[in-house]
């Protein structure tokens, strides 16, 4: 992750310094043009004339097109008898001696066509007084505004806010100067350069306004606002771009496209002073809403800069020029007054990215230039000492004279030495740098990058924070550090130094400055000569909780949806105020301290769910053990008679119930349940309707239906309003094969005598639903060789997974085909044909089955 981060980092910068390059290079080139144009002006010629380039008429003439027979409203057509092909065929053509003939082919009002050979005449000399007041005025002002917006723009390129400002401290380079005179190789890179610088500049400033220091509020509430005016500006570039293309190459534009230029440019002027608008208006209401006193003190500086500087540009070069006021016929002192005027915009704004740090490159200037030039004296000394070797080493090489078996001695050691001097010292030397000239700041960054990425190995809170403290007062020699995590409804000391943890200092969750770092989510400085407004709102005793903490800053720790602690941090020992760096850093560091402390609460949250997890586990275990013991381990005995019941819970517990039993007369009771519901209050009911049945027919109840009658009642008292039981019960009589049952509600028992099913209905409702109920007992007589299937839902609604359903038909079926054998056989047989169709379906159900069979004579 650190690596990809480099590298976007490293390709930000790559594109940075190419815009330096360019910026620079434009400037330079258009310095050197001016200069040579100044100082050399008899070597040059002047244009002889002017002609608009879409419809390509003159609009005026010098003397010597005069002479020449050129009149104002020709046609251009050819040029040195080449048809006119656009502005950089006109450089390549004026590119000449005084005194040479220009051959203009042009085609006059009337229609006729005519030559005009013109003899270039020199430029005009210009004074050297004229000359460097000049050049110091717009050169000067550009150069200073160019070179520091490159130097932010190198310190901070992955930084929206340092591309603003380069490109806004580039703009006055194009302002004052446009690529006629530049020689041809140059000129088409310098006209893009300036139409870009031209177009996007002023774009940067309303997006300036939107963004610095920080963003607009209102483009946080209305995102879209600035496309009204952005998507404008790029449909007029999209216009105006091939338009200047075809300036360049081609015989102008056609009338359509001269017209739609003329419209775009028109727009463009109202859309750019739109944005010069919209950008003071900007810096009106962060100044109004501005969250700190920082925050304010550089917007005010801002808005009287650009205002005013902003305000002449306007008045100077837009209102008097429409007002008629001619700038010229002045001696060019207006442009001067507005110009000077002018540079209070970027002079406000590299006051309060230097001075006030609203970027953080105060530290770089300060000893980012001995850095610069020593990286750079690294570059050039290698360099030198490749040149050296090969000089030394392959020169000799070439000579004839040489020995032809030591011939190959000199290359290989130059290889050596290049591969040593590209790859091995370059490195070792960067790094000494590092610690020699950024010793503090290298060791700190190094330290704090560690510890964000050391401390997401914690899973215990408490070696997190030594950790987290300790590492921090070491790198950045704080003496005083505090670490308060929530608890409950207030933030408590948890972890410090040189500050006592006895309990006292303590922030509420609504105390101002713990609602100051939650909403705003960054770094809080505590200042007594300019309180930010959430000080000032603090009641006493937060106020004195935070003279306790000895805080200089208080940094956020946050969680994913909520703050997990407040961390404070007193003065440094070098009474050095904390950086914008640093607090970076310290900011990445709480983020990721959050993140631990919460990833720590996940870790013990899920160990004591997994803890209280195998608690309830093993007491549903010991339930499962219990409810076991209450059905019957052995069936009763009898001649001519065998039986066999199986359950089994869908959750380890459940709430069927069957029962096998020996009366006092001799038969044999048989009993089967399904209680409503599952897991431990079924089994629970479950339990209850097993100690009724027992107790009742302990008590010698031959009336089955009074039996049942009570049970319901038993069963109504000891369970909610929403738990009931379906219920059988009934006494088989070995001997005469007779068979006195009770059906409260429950799943018709199944008598199955060869192809005859004999379904055994209820005579009642389900037990626990009703205060009272009324039952009605039921005899039938069993032949040899019958079985009787008692089931509950989980046998006969048995399902796949894709919810088929068994059925009764399924259980009979299976049944009969194991008929011949004993009643666990018979059990056995329908459970694994039930499993068999359910291949493996989770059980949705208890499943519960008792089987009886009259065995024959």
């Amino acid at each position: 992750m650190k690596t990809g981060q480099n590298l976007r980092v490293g390709w930000w910068r790559a594109l940075a310094v190419l815009c330096i390059l360019a910026g620079l290079g434009y400037w330079v080139s258009s310095t050197a043009a001016d200069w040579d144009w100044t100082v050399h002006a008899s070597h040059h010629v002047r244009d002889p004339f002017g002609f608009d380039s879409d419809s390509l008429r003159v609009t005026s003439v010098k003397p010597e097109a005069a002479e020449a027979g050129l009149k104002v409203g020709d046609r251009i057509v050819s040029l040195n008898h080449v048809p006119y092909h656009g502005q950089i065929q006109w450089n390549q053509l004026t590119a000449v001696a005084p005194g040479t003939l220009l051959l203009v082919g042009y085609r006059s009002a009337n229609g006729q066509q005519g030559t005009a050979a013109i003899r270039m005449a020199p430029e005009p000399v210009v004074s050297a007084s004229k000359y460097w007041g000049e050049a110091g005025v717009f050169l000067g002002m550009s150069l200073i505004c160019l070179l520091l917006g490159s130097w932010v723009l190198f310190a901070r390129p992955t930084d929206l806010n340092a591309w603003l400002f380069y490109f806004l401290l580039a703009f006055p380079s194009v302002m004052f100067y446009q690529p006629g005179n530049a020689p041809v190789p140059l000129f088409v890179p310098e006209m893009a350069w300036y139409q870009l610088l031209q177009f996007y500049g002023i774009l940067c400033l309303l997006l300036f306004g939107l963004y610095f220091p920080e963003r607009s509020r209102i483009d946080i509430r209305f995102p879209w606002l600035k496309y009204l005016i952005i998507v404008p500006m790029l449909c007029a570039f999209a216009v105006l771009a091939p338009v200047a293309v075809r300036e360049m190459v081609a015989d102008g534009n056609p009338p359509w496209l001269a017209a739609a230029s003329t419209f775009a440019q028109n727009a463009d002027n109202v859309l750019n002073l739109l944005c010069v608008l919209s950008c003071v208006a900007l810096m009106v209401d962060k100044l109004r809403s501005a969250s700190s006193a920082d925050t304010r003190r550089r917007m005010r500086v801002l808005l009287t800069g650009m205002s005013v500087g902003l305000g002449a540009v306007l008045i100077v070069f837009v209102l008097l020029p429409d007002l008629g006021v001619n700038l010229r016929a002045h001696g060019m002192w207006l442009t001067y007054v507005g110009t000077l005027f002018f540079t209070f915009a970027p002079a406000s704004m590299v006051y309060v990215v230097l001075v006030e740090r609203a970027m953080d490159v105060r530290v770089l200037l300060r000893s980012g230039t001995r850095y610069l030039l020593a990286r750079t004296g690294i570059w050039v000394l290698q360099v030198v000492l490749i040149l050296g070797a090969a000089l030394i080493l392959l020169a000799p090489g070439t000579h004839e004279s040489s020995h032809s078996s030591l011939r190959w001695v000199g290359p290989a050691i130059f290889i050596a030495i290049v591969l040593l001097l590209l790859f091995v010292a370059p490195k070792r030397a960067r790094e000494w740098l590092d610690r020699k000239f950024f010793r503090e700041a290298y060791n700190a960054e190094l330290v704090m990058t560690e510890l964000s990425e050391e401390v997401l190995r914690f899973t215990d809170a408490q070696p997190l924070l030594e950790t987290v403290v300790r590492r921090i007062a070491d790198t950045l020699h704080v003496e005083n550090i505090a670490l308060l995590l929530r608890s409950g409804e207030s933030f408590q000391l948890q972890q410090a130094i040189g500050l006592p943890i006895d309990g006292t200092l303590t922030l509420t969750a609504h105390s101002s400055a713990v609602r100051r770092l939650a909403l705003s989510n960054e770094p809080a400085r505590l200042s007594e000569r300019r309180p930010d407004a959430w000080y000032l709102m603090a009641d006493s005793t937060e106020r004195q909780t935070l003279d306790g903490l000895h805080a200089e800053v208080l940094l956020p720790v946050p969680g994913r949806q909520r703050l997990m602690g407040v961390m404070a941090l007193g003065p440094k020992k070098s009474e050095a105020a904390y950086s914008r760096s640093d607090l970076r850093l310290l900011q990445t560091v709480a983020s990721q301290t959050g993140l631990a402390l919460e990833v720590s609460e996940l870790v013990q949250s899920l160990a004591h769910e997994a803890a209280q997890r195998e608690r309830t586990q093993r007491e549903i275990e010991i339930a499962r053990e219990v409810q076991e013991r209450l059905f019957p381990q052995d069936a009763p005995s009898l001649p001519r008679l065998s039986l066999a019941g199986y359950c089994r819970p869908a959750q380890g517990v459940g709430g069927d119930y069957y029962d096998m039993l020996l009366l006092r007369d001799g038969r044999v009771g048989i009993a089967i349940g399904d209680v409503s519901g599952k897991g431990i209050s079924a089994a629970l009911l479950m339990a209850s309707l097993r100690a009724s049945l027992r107790g009742l027919t302990l008590a010698s109840h031959n009336n089955f239906a009074c039996l049942m009658e009570q049970m319901n009642g038993l069963v109504y008292e000891a369970s909610a309003q929403n738990r009931y039981a379906t219920f059988f019960f009934g006494a088989f009589d070995a001997k005469t094969r007779e068979l006195e049952c009770v059906n409260a509600g429950h799943n018709p028992p199944l008598i199955v005598r060869g192809e005859e099913v004999i379904r055994i209905e209820a005579s009642g409702p389900v037990v626990g639903l009703l205060p009272k109920a009324q039952y009605a007992e039921q005899r039938i007589v069993l032949e040899p060789g019958d079985l009787l299937l008692l089931y509950t839902d989980g046998i006969s609604e048995a399902m796949t997974a894709r919810e088929e359903e068994w059925g009764e038909e399924g259980m009979i079926g299976a049944a009969r085909e194991a008929a011949k054998g004993s009643a666990a056989q018979i059990l056995e047989a329908v459970l694994q044909a039930a499993d068999r169709f359910t291949a493996g379906a989770p059980q949705h159900d208890d499943m519960t089955l008792l089987v009886l069979k009259c065995e024959a004579e």
